[in-house]
């Protein structure tokens, strides 16, 4: 039986399960192919044993990484839906850690799955919100007489131009509280006039709205992140025509990503440079990349250097920022070039130490 959830979704059950356990998710059709994963590399892979837990319908552990095809230790979880295995869910850990996620991944995945369905026609006026901003996120408008209805309910008009609004909530948020925070994001929309917005589990919201309301009230989106400082951050996906929306949503994600663990709670796409181009870099490469070329250096190394480049390269500037002579900084740059065997001074080789910093 082939697997009736479309990869956006997929994507979206390993994202939300991996964020409660912390673990690399795999969703495996019943065919044991890999079809969304934490970790980009094994989409496209054969799991042998994800294949062998969906024919026989029950859960299989495995304690080796070499036991099976293109399977790693961990616990593969079939997920029923109308009595039918249609996926299995793989969590990589040792099989005594993953197995205390394992009926927590069958319940967000039912979850997620029913919000899927759409041929129910009485639906209240949150989950056709959830309905709408799901189709336009995974661009499926298949069921066009009900997708059109929901257009019209919210005043959207499809021959506009619209950005899409992601909005990520802390995860020391307590999301008990998730009601009192939603009525905040609905006054925020209802400031923006056209548009409509809908929660995503666990700690995300998610909104469509006219281009020209972004353009006329950026004092309204950065009023906002500032009065949530430390709750949450909101981004701005980029502006494109309505059957284009989930580029803008999947912008606004990179956007997001590019302000996570900063300071900073808005971004907008627009606003990105090389911040696109590192979202593509999977997190085990950027580690691996930071080791190689910052593995040697103390932390008080690298704050110097970061220092150093946010001074434009400047040794004068690089020392009035540190109270430090300037000799000594041309010092601590001659160790640094000892210690890497690079010169932090040499442009080619500064780039390559900003990267490490910066990815």
């Amino acid at each position: 039986m082939k697997s009736m959830i479309r990869h956006g979704l997929a994507q979206q059950m390993v994202d939300t399960i991996h964020d409660v356990c912390g673990y690399n998710i795999n969703f495996i059709s019943p065919e044991g192919k890999i079809t969304a994963s934490t970790d980009p590399e094994r989409i496209g892979m054969f799991h042998e044993v994800g294949k062998k837990a969906a024919q026989s319908g029950e859960t299989i552990e495995v304690d080796s990484d070499e036991d099976y095809s293109g399977t790693r230790k961990g616990i593969n979880i079939p997920i029923y839906y109308h009595s039918s295995v249609i996926a299995v869910i793989g969590i990589t850990a040792e099989p005594s850690e993953a197995r205390k996620y394992a009926h927590l991944a069958e319940r967000i995945s039912a979850l997620l799955l029913h919000e899927q369905e759409i041929g129910e026609r009485y639906r209240n006026i949150d989950e056709r919100r959830a309905y709408l901003i799901r189709c336009i996120q995974n661009e499926d408008f298949e069921n066009r007489e009900y997708f059109d209805s929901c257009l019209s309910e919210f005043h959207i008009d499809p021959k506009g131009r619209y950005r899409m609004v992601c909005i990520e909530i802390n995860t020391r948020y307590n999301l008990v509280n998730i009601s009192l925070l939603e009525q905040k994001v609905r006054a925020f929309f209802d400031r923006l006039g056209e548009g409509v917005y809908t929660y995503i589990y666990p700690n995300r919201f998610a909104g469509l709205i006219r281009s020209e309301a972004y353009d006329s009230h950026q004092s309204v989106f950065a009023g906002f992140a500032s009065d949530h400082h430390q709750i949450l951050k909101l981004s701005v996906g980029s502006d494109k025509s309505f059957e284009k929306c989930g580029d803008s949503w999947r912008d606004a994600v990179i956007a997001i990503s590019s302000i996570r663990g900063s300071s900073q709670d808005l971004v907008a796409f627009d606003d990105l440079k090389l911040e696109i181009l590192l979202s593509g870099i999977s997190g085990t490469a950027r580690e691996e990349y930071r080791k190689k070329m910052l593995g040697d250096l103390k932390p008080a190394e690298v704050e110097f250097l970061k220092t150093y480049y946010d001074s434009d390269m400047s040794l004068k500037a690089t020392a009035a920022k540190l109270f430090l002579h300037v000799n000594t900084v041309q010092q601590r740059l001659n160790r640094i070039a000892e210690k890497t065997g690079m010169n932090p001074r040499n442009f080619r080789d500064a780039v390559l130490f900003w990267l490490a910093m910066n990815v």
